[in-house]
């Protein structure tokens, strides 16, 4: 409540419980003046009345130990933190244990969205204020300069009622979600990170000012957008985030009593922890979704699809077998479900790229590279980004194979398509091809990859 006040999403502030806990144990007697407010504003009592004692300061000021921590921290959310130093390359993205708490900041300042390297090397695209951007790169780096003007701060729930006018703000929450869902498929997280974002804050706002069956339809958007928000964090590459946007989804999902909504989330949890590397939680996850699933809906097909992986991460070749044969027997057998919007775009192509990722775990290449061509040519042209995903991972398995002519030429089709959407999970993907074809950086075309895989990592830093 207090990140989401008005002065909360004002200064970005980062209340979390190890701050609460502070405040109730007396170890802080002042906070800073900007969470005093919001405690004021949500509570709609003064300081003194919480507890608090007013500082009297002498000439010689002694910063308390609150207002100290928020002095390096308040401007550090999950959008506004440095992330380089100086040089010519990408340095280590700054760890901050508190990401994964943060809350969404507005979009008063305004927001880019740039690349970085996580510090075990993967790209990870982050939404940062053009102040901190610049303050990070100097001016003359990066080639822009700071707005010179900023609109007056108000509220995003106000903000979206004074935009739709007459029109129920809840169904236009709905449309706006569709939008940002179909300029994904096209153009990646980068540009829909932000927007999403603020329609969380909007429906966290609308929600202290609504009651009954609406409050209840505002869990349920919110759950759906929080969902959203975690996988393009995933696309993004940043997966601690993902992951705290996922869980939060999981949260909402259960106060809406929605099985189908769970069932897909968790789902999705199995998905990302098999992106990760974490051969047990995949395959966990994927489980509870089966159990949740309904029978005959594409959830029930989805979750062994995913399950596949993380017993072929586990080195099981019997078991990612059988599951992935499970999900393709469930989904020739889905009944038809007009209603459900989970899943909706899982199909035998999507369940073929996940076995030829499965056999690519396994070491059998041959079978990979077959089965993402047979992916890539059946995958609709508008999931740009997914034919992206599926040309790296082949390209990757052409390299297990030792057929770096064909690896390289497939990998220069995949980077065009990440330089257009943006997405770190093919990004990634080329890095880790570029590493496994060292051994032939002597063949031209080999070559030719590394210096255009160079030039748009810095192109884009």
């Amino acid at each position: 409540m207090v990140n989401l006040s008005e002065s909360g999403v004002k200064h970005s502030l980062t209340c979390d419980e190890e701050r609460i806990r502070r405040w109730e144990a007396g170890e802080v007697s002042w906070p800073r003046e900007e969470y005093r407010l919001a405690l004021a504003e949500i509570t709609r009592l003064n300081p003194e009345d919480l507890g608090f004692v007013p500082i009297r300061r002498s000439r010689v000021r002694i910063v308390p130990a609150d207002e100290a921590a928020d002095e390096t921290t308040s401007a550090q959310s999950a959008h506004d933190f440095p992330l380089w130093q100086s040089g010519p390359n990408f340095s280590h993205l700054r760890d901050k244990r508190e990401l994964e708490l943060q809350l969404p900041s507005t979009a008063d300042e305004e927001t880019l969205v740039v690349p970085g390297r996580a510090p075990d090397g993967r790209i990870v695209f982050l939404s940062v204020s053009r102040r901190t951007f610049l303050q990070g790169l100097g001016i003359g780096l990066a080639g822009i300069t700071p707005s010179q003007s900023r609109t007056p701060h108000i509220p995003s729930a106000r903000r979206l009622v004074s935009t739709i006018g007459d029109a129920n703000p809840i169904e236009h929450l709905y449309q706006v979600r569709q939008v940002l869902i179909d300029n994904d498929n096209l153009l990646g997280p980068l540009n829909a990170i932000p927007a999403v974002q603020q329609q969380i804050t909007a429906i966290q706002q609308l929600r202290q000012e609504t009651r009954g069956a609406d409050r209840h339809q505002l869990v349920r958007l919110q759950a759906e957008y929080s969902e959203f928000c975690g996988w393009l964090y995933h696309d993004a590459g940043d997966f601690r985030t993902a992951q705290y946007w996922t869980d939060r989804a999981l949260e909402l999902s259960h106060a809406v009593a929605d099985r189908d909504m769970t069932a897909y989330i968790m789902a999705r949890k199995s998905q990302l922890a098999g992106d990760i590397g974490d051969a047990v939680t995949a395959i966990d996850m994927a489980e509870a979704a089966g159990n949740l699933a309904r029978p005959g809906s594409r959830l029930q097909a989805l979750a062994p699809t995913y399950a596949g992986y993380g017993h072929a991460l586990y080195r099981d070749d019997d078991a990612a077998r059988s599951e992935l044969d499970r999900a393709h027997e469930l989904l020739l057998d889905i009944a038809e479900d007009p209603g459900s919007p989970w899943a909706v775009w899982l199909d035998e192509p999507y369940v073929q790229a996940q076995r030829a990722r499965s056999n690519a775990a396994l070491g059998r290449f041959d079978e990979a590279v077959e089965g993402f061509q047979q992916a890539i040519t059946a995958v609709p042209h508008s999931f740009r980004r997914d034919r992206g995903v599926y040309l790296s991972r082949q390209a990757l398995a052409h390299a297990g194979a030792e057929e770096p002519e064909q690896a390289a030429g497939v990998a220069m089709s995949a980077l065009y398509i990440a330089e257009e959407t943006g997405s770190a999970r093919i990004m990634n993907e080329l890095l880790k091809l570029d590493k496994q074809l060292y051994q032939w950086r002597s063949t031209p075309l080999v070559a030719e990859l590394h210096t255009a895989l160079r030039s748009t990592v810095v192109k884009q830093a």
